[in-house]
């Protein structure tokens, strides 16, 4: 199973790991990886995904029953009754939270409209952060606005809008972060271009398909970039309230790829199981994810 937290904290999108094994494949159950995607991984069963893999910890021996269990009960949520599970990791060490936990803001901006933006983003997460985007759940409904669908159906808009909004945090948002950090031959002026060719028609696509604040903050950003990054002479702040936006929309983008993948319906795998031989469902997906 995969525990995706929805930031992304940039400093792990692009540091290497100290250590990593050739096929997670073969790992022991309870073998816990973290991904450069902010995924933490927990294989508790057949995996068929035989990537390269850091793993971080394991689960104690003792405990594998209850994580089976957990798996399996996540997969449920996903694939039945779609609860929301909360997953709180910290260190054993000291007390178990019980606190509300906010998210952090890597990024304010400098500017007095860039840090509204910012602010509103950030609202706007935290808001769908133990639950779901107003706009996707209206998505999975099928009452999108727009009508979007084929043959008076939803169905290819649940595949359509996951299909560009994972690409469009994971791949675009992310790695201009990345390249900004690790690639200091990419100027101000690199980045903007990156934004704006690789994030306009994703963005303009999903607008359609009901993700309402994501358009109209792509939208926002545009602009201020029009007017706070490129008409700024101070290339140190421009970059930063370039940078400070960026940050925020990612975040916001990546949790509505763990909303869509948490309401997708996932009861009809059932209909399609793998036809080569060996293939293994016993945990509710071949990668145990």
């Amino acid at each position: 199973m995969n525990i995706t937290p929805a930031p992304p904290v940039s400093s792990r999108m692009y540091t290497p790991a100290d250590y990593k094994v050739p096929n997670r494949v073969t790992e022991p159950d309870g073998t816990l990886f973290l991904s450069g995607l902010q995924h933490l991984a927990i294989k508790y069963g057949p995996l068929t995904e035989y990537l390269l893999a850091a793993p971080c910890g394991s689960v104690m021996l003792e405990d594998m029953d209850e994580l089976r269990a957990a798996g399996n009960g996540v997969w449920k949520a996903c694939s039945q009754t779609k609860q929301a599970i909360d997953v709180v990791v910290w260190d054993a060490s000291k007390p178990e939270p019980t606190e509300h936990l906010s998210l952090p803001m890597e990024r304010i901006g400098i500017t007095t409209e860039v840090k509204a933006l910012v602010e509103a983003i950030h609202a706007e997460t935290e808001k769908s952060w133990s639950g779901l985007s107003s706009d996707l759940k209206l998505v999975h409904q099928g009452l999108a606005e727009s009508r979007a669908g084929s043959k008076d159906s939803y169905f290819a808009t649940m595949v359509f809008i996951n299909g560009e909004i994972r690409p469009l945090g994971y791949n675009v948002l992310n790695n201009i972060l990345k390249v900004a950090a690790t690639q200091p031959q990419f100027d101000l002026q690199h980045l903007v271009v990156l934004y704006k060719v690789f994030a306009s028609t994703p963005a303009e696509f999903v607008g359609y398909t009901g993700a309402n604040f994501l358009w109209s903050t792509y939208q926002k950003i545009e602009t201020l970039i029009h007017e706070c990054v490129q008409g700024n002479s101070n290339e140190q702040e421009a970059r930063e309230v370039f940078l400070a936006m960026i940050s925020a929309f990612a975040k916001y983008v990546n949790l509505l790829n763990a909303d869509n993948l948490h309401s997708f319906p996932w009861r009809h795998t059932v209909e399609y199981p793998i036809a080569l031989d060996g293939a293994s469902g016993k945990n509710g997906s071949g990668s145990s994810r």
